[in-house]
């Protein structure tokens, strides 16, 4: 499978994790993603409109996993 999983936070048991599916999870040395308020925000605006967007015009932009 071209299954892959990235975050930002690794999990407590990311070593087993790592392990097990190898190249397929990676997780940052350290939090990147939003980490204010207004960060927050405007990244779930960003993820509302790309799905209305799917859903009303099939754009397939910002698609993770091809």
């Amino acid at each position: 499978t071209d299954l892959k999983y990235v975050t930002d936070v690794a999990p407590d048991n990311y070593a087993a994790l790592k392990e097990k599916f190898g190249v397929r999870i990676f997780a940052t040395p350290k939090k990147m993603g939003a980490q204010t308020a207004e960060a927050n925000m405007n990244a779930g605006l960003a993820v509302a409109r790309q799905i209305v967007d799917f859903f009303a015009t099939g754009n397939t932009r910002f698609q993770v996993n091809k």
